[in-house]
Order: structure tokens, then C-alpha cells, then sequence
């Protein structure tokens, strides 16, 4: 194998592709980043056997054609730290090592065993889910934090992914609150998902930098498969049942009120200074909002809202409130409540494409 291929394309590509490299494996294959020449680009695939990227490298010169797996995050830094020229890649089959020449730079890497490198399943271009990659981009922003990451419960640590016609609904949970978002898509299917945590983190860092590209989503049934700008992503689907959240959600409310995005936010940071727990007074004078701790003192904020209903004193984690504030960018925020230890809803003023529950504290006397 032996092409040639600019530094500045071969770098932005690699570092989407090593996102997939296995930090923690016993299998050293799984380090690697396989290098494949195709027609007319280079294919460049890793793997740590839950997610896997794979990236069409543009605009090579092949020389002479081939396959070959190197050490991923060594290949990649290097190539990384090259001037902004040509790079030159070549396998030496005797010595079983390949040089990358840049300049007057030049470095030899060992090569892997090709043969152990893991084959990543064909997903059949059937019915698919069309999406914009800045709407998805921002479901993901609006939904992650109401997971739990690391939770040994599949519906904790993953999002739900709902399509039906021309509508993608991304659910996640954390026992304490659900956020539910809604997408205009172009599609046609009905399917469920169950998506890891993970996975949709790095959807969200990989896809989104050009609001412009449109995502291909195909679902399996073990698997789930993002194309668009060049990239290929895939992800195992986690094969359990979400909890039917759809009961959850209230309908009828005894109160509610507009409020100042940002007088919020800055009202809560600086409570937060005193407690994480936090005490609403809701009435015809505004939301006051008060903490206390023995060894912090005592904290009061007044903010002035349009309220409507019954009066009503609840208490909050202010990081479960903060979590939805900072998500969103409209300045208007909806806040709904039915009693004491009822779960509120949070929206945006105007929108009902996303919707925030959450259950208050138990408030001590």
C-alpha cells in the first residue's frame, strides 16, 4: 500500500475515527485504526466492539493499493503534529512496518494483524429516518442530562428513540425526572430504539459542526447506524424495555406561571452557593425562593413572574432545574405544578415540542 493524502484532511477525519479506539480492552486489536484504499478515497475504520466509526478520507493519490492496521492513537497524533503537507503512507511488507513521510519528517509504526481485526456487520440501506445534524444535535443536549451514565439500568443509562411519521421522540429518564423531545424528520417508519448513553454522546460530538448536513439514521434490529459528511457511525442498541413514561407526564395542573430564563438561573447559582435544596414560594408577588444549611447560613431570592392559579410552596434540587434551564436558549420559560409532592413541568413559552418533568423534594418543616 502507498498513497498520498493532504495532512489537514487526513487529521480532521482521524480524530473522528479514534473516537471509537478501545481505551480499556484486553484485545490490542481493538487499538487500532484500520487503513483501506478504495476507488477514490481512503477508508479509515475503528472499533471497540460496542461502537464503531468509519470515515471516507477525500481526495488521496493512490499509488499503490492495500489494507493495513496501525496502532490508532500513535497514528493518529502523529499525523496530528505534521505540518499542513502532503503526508506520504507506505507499508513495507518485509520489514512489516509502514512510514509516514512528511517533509522532513519521518516516522515508522508497526503494523497489526488484519486478519484479527473485528468485521464491522453491513447495515442494508432499507427505510431510513432523515434528519437535520444541528436538530439532533440539540435533542441529544435536551435529553442527556436525565440520564444516569453509568447505571447498571439499561433505561438509565440510554436514551429512547420513538419514530413515526415525519417525528423523531428522544425519552430519557433518571427515576427523578424525564425529558421528552420532539423532532420534525422525513420518514415514514415506526420504530423503537434504545440508545446508549455513550453512543449518543458521541453522535453529538462527532455530527453537528455543520448545521448544514443532513443524517442519514437506520435502524437495526441490534443495531443502530448514523451516515452523513463522510462519516459512518454504529452503535449496539441496548435490548430491554423502557418504562412507559407516557403516564408520567401530567395533564391537568393546578397552577403556573411564566418566568425570566435568566433571572432564574442566576437566582438558583446563587442559592446554590448555600444548599442544593431549595424552597419555591409561588404566588400573586412573584416565586421566592430560599435555602438554609447549619454551617452556610441562609439564602432569599424574589423574582417577579405572570402567575396564574393556586398558591403553592415546593421544593426543588436545583440541579435538576438548572439541567433544564441551561438547555434551552428562550428566554420565556413555562413552569406548571398540581401540588406538593406532585411532579411540575417545565416547558418552553410557545413550544410543546419538549417537555421536562420533574419531582420535587419532600419539604422539611
Amino acid at each position: 500500500m502507498k498513497l498520498l493524502c493532504a495532512q489537514e484532511d487526513l487529521a480532521r477525519y482521524l480524530q473522528i475515527a479514534v473516537r471509537a479506539i478501545a481505551t480499556k480492552s484486553t484485545l490490542p486489536i481493538l487499538t487500532g485504526i484500520l487503513l483501506e484504499t478504495k476507488e477514490s478515497y481512503l477508508r479509515c475504520v475503528a472499533t471497540d466492539l460496542e461502537i464503531a466509526v468509519e470515515v471516507k478520507i477525500p481526495n488521496i493519490q493512490i499509488q499503490k493499493p492495500g489494507m493495513v492496521v496501525l496502532p490508532g492513537k500513535t497514528f493518529v497524533e502523529i499525523v496530528r503534529h505534521l505540518p499542513q503537507l502532503p503526508v506520504e503512507i507506505e507499508l513495507d511488507d518485509n520489514s512489516k512496518t509502514v512510514s509516514i513521510v512528511c517533509q522532513r519528517s519521518s516516522y515508522q509504526l508497526p503494523i497489526l494483524p488484519i486478519e484479527e481485526f473485528p468485521t464491522l456487520p453491513d447495515f442494508k440501506n432499507g427505510e431510513k429516518i432523515e434528519i437535520s445534524s444541528d436538530r439532533l444535535k440539540e435533542a441529544v443536549r435536551q435529553t442527556i442530562y436525565a440520564t444516569l451514565a453509568e447505571d447498571p439500568r439499561p433505561f438509565l443509562s440510554s436514551i429512547l428513540l420513538e419514530s413515526a411519521s415525519d417525528r423523531l421522540r428522544l425519552v430519557a429518564t433518571d427515576v427523578n425526572r424525564l425529558a421528552v423531545k420532539d423532532i420534525t424528520v422525513k420518514t415514514s417508519i415506526q420504530k423503537n430504539a434504545l440508545v446508549p448513553v455513550r453512543a449518543l454522546r458521541e453522535i453529538s460530538n462527532i455530527f453537528g459542526s455543520n448545521p448544514e448536513d443532513i443524517l442519514d439514521i437506520y435502524i437495526g434490529e441490534k443495531l443502530i447506524y448514523i451516515t452523513g459528511a463522510g462519516v459512518t457511525f454504529s452503535s449496539r442498541l441496548v435490548e430491554k424495555q423502557f418504562p412507559r413514561y407516557e403516564q408520567v407526564i401530567p395533564k391537568e395542573f393546578q397552577g403556573s406561571l411564566v418566568i425570566s430564563r435568566t433571572l432564574l438561573i442566576e437566582a438558583l447559582e446563587r442559592t446554590s452557593l448555600v444548599s442544593n435544596s431549595i424552597r419555591m414560594g409561588i404566588s400573586e408577588k412573584g416565586v421566592i425562593i430560599t435555602a438554609k444549611e447549619p454551617d452556610k447560613g441562609k439564602s432569599y431570592e424574589e423574582i417577579p413572574v405572570d402567575f396564574n392559579g393556586e398558591e403553592l410552596e415546593i421544593g426543588f434540587n436545583v440541579r435538576f432545574l438548572l439541567d433544564f434551564l441551561k438547555a434551552v436558549d428562550t428566554e420565556e420559560i413555562i413552569f406548571k405544578y398540581i401540588q406538593e409532592q406532585k411532579p411540575a413541568l417545565l416547558q418552553i413559552k410557545g413550544e410543546e415540542d419538549y417537555k421536562y418533568i420533574v419531582m420535587p423534594l419532600k419539604l422539611s418543616t
